[in-house]
């Protein structure tokens, strides 16, 4: 109960920062001797500063008011996905304090993938200068499959690994509390706290990258579904007949509309095409083929650029109408490299959630994008831990 009850006050505090001990009693309706202890413990800890207030009521005396130490405490955060490692140390709001990244050329093992994780977090941890014993978590966000609770990598399409026990192994190797996720809902969750989410109830994450994903957050909470597995957007059918996914089917939205279909598409269409201006762009060596160079081309009106670049942009507008339709969020979410590549899959997006969505006068939904570009991966891993030492129970919970 005294866990339950500290965890309350400390958010509390989050949310009314500043605010006063008075306050917190009437708000939670525990009595001020027990919300004066669970203070003085956690300003002991060095989680919570005082600070006098400017004002007072009819010139006494100034309340202290109250307000969270975000740099008290570290965390380390892990993305992991087909491209890139990533591991970060950050302070409890978000701030990076030493970052590093790991580009993959191959696809590791499994036990090569784990050896890299490890080897990651250790020159994260030997090269800053944080006090290691002010360490609280590791916050792990991975693509694929994942079931937080047993905190088990299940099925990751693109790195083909599956049946990781990463919680186990890792805190078992460095001695902290591990919180796994799937990288977009942790994404989402780091919209919801630093990002376009804050103060949103009701919203969706769609991620785009190598593969596609989404995030959904309902009455402020995560959805997840009893299996661990909601959100997956990308493989959404949308022709049977159509083009071979990852993931072992045809015609998924993945297949369409994600970075790794679009660079397949152009070096196709490259193949037959006389009058594309990439294939001068890139000469004979097509390695030189970036998302930005296509995405140049079809500003300049490549045919071909240009009709690979909308066929996506309506692929992914069409399965934003219909996640509107299903789930009538306030706002849309889109991150991704596509979405930082001027307007042309934004807006197409935006007309094809407008032309295809079902609503009444008072529905306006919002679709904007996401501002915390690269870092958004590595805060998602970092919010899921810090929610856990927010949120009822703490980080032993």
């Amino acid at each position: 109960m005294r866990s339950l009850n500290q965890s309350s006050v400390l958010n509390l505090i989050r949310l009314r920062e500043p605010i006063s001990r008075a306050e917190i009693a009437k708000i939670t309706k525990l009595t001020r001797p027990t919300v004066g202890d669970i203070v003085s413990n956690l300003v002991e800890q060095n989680l919570v500063i005082e600070k006098e207030s400017n004002s007072s009521k009819q010139g006494g005396r100034r309340p202290i008011m109250l307000s969270i130490n975000y740099k008290a405490r570290y965390i380390i955060g892990v993305y992991a996905a087909a491209e890139i490692i990533r591991v970060s140390l950050t302070t409890m709001d978000g701030h990076i304090i030493y970052n590093l990244s790991k580009e993959l050329e191959t696809l590791p093992s499994k036990e090569d993938f784990i050896t890299l994780i490890k080897e990651c977090i250790y020159s994260v941890l030997e090269n800053s200068n944080a006090d290691k014993s002010l360490i609280i978590g590791i916050g792990f966000a991975m693509h694929g499959l994942v079931n937080p609770d047993k905190g088990l990598a299940i099925f990751s399409p693109h790195l083909h690994l599956e049946n990781m026990p990463i919680k186990e192994i890792l805190e078992q190797e460095f001695h902290l509390p591990v919180t796994l996720e799937n990288d977009v809902r942790a994404l989402a969750m780091a919209e919801s706290w630093f990002g376009q989410g804050k103060g949103v109830s009701d919203f969706i994450c769609i991620s785009v990258g190598r593969g596609i994903g989404s995030g959904i957050v309902i009455n402020s909470e995560i959805y997840k579904s009893s299996f661990h597995t909601a959100g997956e957007i990308g493989h959404t059918v949308l022709d049977v007949n159509g083009p071979m996914c990852e993931c072992g089917n045809k015609g998924c939205l993945e297949a369409y509309a994600s970075e790794a279909a679009i660079f397949k598409k152009v070096h196709k269409g490259l193949d037959s095409a006389e009058d594309s201006i990439l294939k001068e762009w890139v000469k004979a060596d097509r390695s030189n083929l970036s998302l930005e160079l296509i995405f140049k081309a079809a500003e300049n009106g490549d045919p071909l650029a240009s009709l690979i670049v909308e066929q996506s942009a309506k692929s992914l507008g069409l399965a934003t109408a219909n996640l509107i339709n299903i789930l009538k969020p306030s706002k849309i979410i889109l991150e991704g490299r596509i979405f930082e590549q001027g307007d042309l899959v934004i807006s197409c997006v935006k007309e094809m959630a407008g032309k295809y969505t079902i609503r009444s006068l008072e529905e306006e939904v919002d679709i904007v994008c996401s501002a915390l570009g690269k870092k958004g991966m590595i805060l998602g891993a970092v919010s899921i831990v810090v929610k856990k030492l927010f949120e009822a129970g703490g980080l032993n919970s």
